[in-house]
């Protein structure tokens, strides 16, 4: 599953149980870079979904001083 197909919160509990992965299971060189590849881009579209919400609520905060 992509991260533009999936929610926020989605996002964050699939960043959450590779973290988790990480820290108890010790995963093999190849997984680990996978791991964090795919962390990464967790990271990127968590990021940017805050930034586009952040914007979101300025934006109608500023309507509502009109």
């Amino acid at each position: 599953m992509s991260p533009e197909n999936i929610s926020y919160k989605e996002a964050l509990a699939q960043l959450e149980q590779i973290v988790h992965k990480i820290e108890n299971e010790e995963p093999d060189v190849d997984e680990l870079s996978l791991l964090v590849k795919k962390a990464s881009e967790l990271m990127a579209f968590c990021k940017e979904r805050l930034k586009c919400t952040e914007e979101e609520i300025n934006n109608t905060l500023e309507k509502l001083k009109e």
